[in-house]
């Protein structure tokens, strides 16, 4: 069978997909991949002649490839496949016209399963994990036990780097080492994903050290490779996985890389091992200086204190920081967002950006944005990049807070802007601002990469 990705342009390589062409690939079967916003979608699929082209969305791009597949489904014949965050917490999106399957959850099996079969000519429409469309009816499988984590293949490098050079020569390289989070943030899909897995074996599964290793030995042996970005929400979950990780990569690999940590789980023992395995720089997400929103509203559960002691410890390990922040929360106010930018400045991060809150579907946070009217719950309306965007809730001082978010990062470099930044976000949005916002983000990353 032939498999034809669709997706759009991307700065980091899309692993998901990845994973999956690898799977399907070792089953036999034939994969591609296209950038829908750069490339001829129709050359392409009239030259590979797909048996399924699927498709990986979130909310935001879920109408950009709604509406692409409908063209494509006017002019050629095909299975289009929708997976990815957006029809696995939203399934309402089976309903729409031009969609086929949809795949909830971790897909690599029920791809290969739903591939086997077409090849076959068997019937595909009791596969675990899909959601698929018979006759008028919506056939609803549950989804399978969650595979060994050490089972899967690993991503398909190929599939990326030998169609686009740029990925290939990137020096920075990402990989994951751990599935799933432990942790129930309100704003996150993790708490929604760990109820659809309930009962169906250990959510978060780490890999094992020398799994992870091999993977990216062979990575280093075979393409330009300076630096890693783990993926992972929280690197490192467990200390002793930690330990093993910093004396074996340090031995065999021996790059620089940057990883995310969670600001309570940061402590002496843990940059010591991040250093010594040759971490250069850290992301932590602080979202909001408020006590109450952070923890009442967003249940991340950290203190003040430890977002303070987590920066201290970084940056006394010689670390590169970056802080992540969100604005425009529910119940949150264009004062606190302030407090938020205070506090970044407090903290000196290499990097501190701010994105805007997103009413994503089925979240805990999202459902609470509805029920406090600050959201009709259209999500048609969320774009692929409103949380660099604008805010979708009817909220105070929204614009004040869209354009703040585009001042922020600015702002926590040179605080002496504080007192005209509390100017410029009473204009109206505007094109310079997200000028600013882009172009100060993009050289502070390259500083924290050394690229």
């Amino acid at each position: 069978m032939r498999i034809l990705f669709i997706i759009r342009d991307f700065i980091v390589e899309p692993l998901g997909i990845m994973y999956l062409s690898a799977a399907l690939k070792a089953a036999g079967h034939q994969t591609d991949i296209i950038k829908a916003d750069i490339e001829n979608i129709e050359e392409k699929v009239k030259d590979f002649s797909p048996d399924i082209i699927a498709y990986s969305i979130i909310t935001g791009d879920h109408t950009y490839f709604h509406s692409l597949n409908l063209k494509l489904k006017d002019k050629f014949n095909f299975i289009a496949v929708f997976g990815g965050s957006h029809p696995t917490f939203f399934n309402e999106f089976i309903n729409e016209a031009g969609v086929d399957i949809i795949s909830i959850g971790e897909s690599e099996q029920a791809f290969v399963d739903l591939a086997n079969r077409l090849r076959e000519h068997k019937d595909f429409t009791d596969i675990l994990n899909l959601w698929v469309k018979d006759q008028g009816k919506i056939i609803k499988n549950p989804v399978r036990p969650l595979a060994d984590i050490n089972s899967i293949i690993f991503p398909d490098r190929e599939l990326i780097y030998t169609k686009y050079p740029k990925s290939y020569h990137n020096p920075i390289k990402n990989f994951t080492g751990v599935r799933g989070c432990p942790y129930n943030c309100s704003y996150c899909y993790n708490h929604c994903l760990r109820e659809i897995y309930q009962d169906k074996g250990q959510y978060v599964r780490f890999r094992a050290v020398d799994n992870l290793i091999e993977e990216i030995r062979k990575v280093k042996n075979k393409y330009p490779l300076k630096m890693l970005f783990f993926q992972d929400d929280t690197f490192g979950l467990q200390t002793d996985w930690l330990e093993e990780f910093a004396q074996k990569y340090k031995k065999l690999i021996n790059l620089p890389f940057h990883c995310n940590e969670r600001v309570d789980l940061v402590n002496e023992k843990v940059v010591s091992l991040l250093k010594e395995a040759g971490c250069s720089g850290v992301s932590i997400a602080i979202e909001t200086a408020d006590d109450d929103l952070r923890n009442q509203i967003l249940e991340k559960h950290t203190t003040r204190e430890q977002i303070t002691q987590a920066d201290r410890l970084i940056k006394q390990a010689g670390l590169k920081l970056r802080i992540y922040n969100m604005l425009g929360i529910p119940q949150g106010s264009l004062h606190h967002d302030f407090e938020t930018l205070k506090l970044n400045i407090l903290c000196k991060p290499d990097l501190g950006w701010a994105t805007i809150y997103q009413p994503y579907p089925k979240t805990k946070l999202g459902d609470l944005a509805i029920r406090l009217g600050l959201y009709d719950g259209d999500y048609d309306r969320i774009l692929e990049t409103s949380y660099f965007g604008e805010s979708p809730l009817n909220i105070p001082d929204k614009n004040k807070v869209n354009n703040l978010q585009k001042l922020f990062t600015l702002t926590v470099s040179f605080p002496f802007l504080m007192p005209l930044t509390k100017i410029l976000i009473n204009l109206p949005p505007n094109i310079l601002f997200k000028k600013i916002y882009s172009f100060w983000k993009e050289r502070l990353n390259k500083k924290m990469y050394n690229i």
